[in-house]
């Protein structure tokens, strides 16, 4: 098997994208390599007027990301906000980039939203992924300073009820956390 560079297969994947993209008006922009400590990439874009696919390579293709103007959706978001997510063919394991552009370019098939539409639908998935990711956030956030081990940790009911007023981030207790608290506050009188 012959060790071919990211910069490389990013040309050879695009050749394989380009004849989807070509004629949606989409034009190929090589954007640059670099070497970080997960070794060398290389990265580029098709683009058309404020749409973008973004695409990078290290030793294979790895990020996929789809933007209208300042809104933008990774690949598996917008596949599932399409619907079609269990029919697409990229991600795959393989060894061989060129599997994984021409999967992706198999599923640009169904993006006709973004190639050719208002881009809709798009807009919704990067709208949800940015939700979602807000979520992930303030769940880490309400973990690493202390709220959930504070919650796991209470005992008694006056004492649940204290631990709540002390929570930095209470909206992101369960609801059955939130029921627990509600009733050991009810028991004790404690606000």
């Amino acid at each position: 098997m012959r060790m071919v560079s990211p910069k490389d297969s990013l040309f050879e994947g695009a050749e394989i994208l380009e004849k989807v993209l070509a004629p949606k008006d989409f034009h190929f922009q090589f954007r640059g390599e670099g070497k970080s400590s997960g070794g060398r990439s290389a990265w580029a874009e098709f683009v058309r007027g404020d749409r973008r696919l973004e695409f990078h390579v290290r030793s294979n293709l790895g990020l996929v990301r789809y933007h209208i103007g300042a809104e933008s959706a990774s690949h598996e978001s917008y596949m599932r906000e399409l619907g079609v997510r269990e029919r697409c063919r990229y991600p795959r394991f393989s060894e061989e980039s060129k599997e994984a552009f021409s999967g992706l370019a198999h599923d640009l098939a169904f993006a006709d939203d973004f190639l050719t539409g208002a881009g809709a639908l798009l807009r919704q998935a990067a709208k949800r992924e940015s939700s979602d990711s807000a979520l992930r956030n303030a769940d880490v956030m309400a973990a690493s300073v202390g709220d959930k081990r504070k919650v796991e940790r209470q005992g008694n009911t006056k004492m649940q009820s204290l631990i709540f007023n002390s929570l930095k981030y209470p909206e992101r207790l369960s609801e059955s956390e939130r029921k627990m608290i509600e009733l050991a506050r009810k028991r004790t009188g404690v606000p």
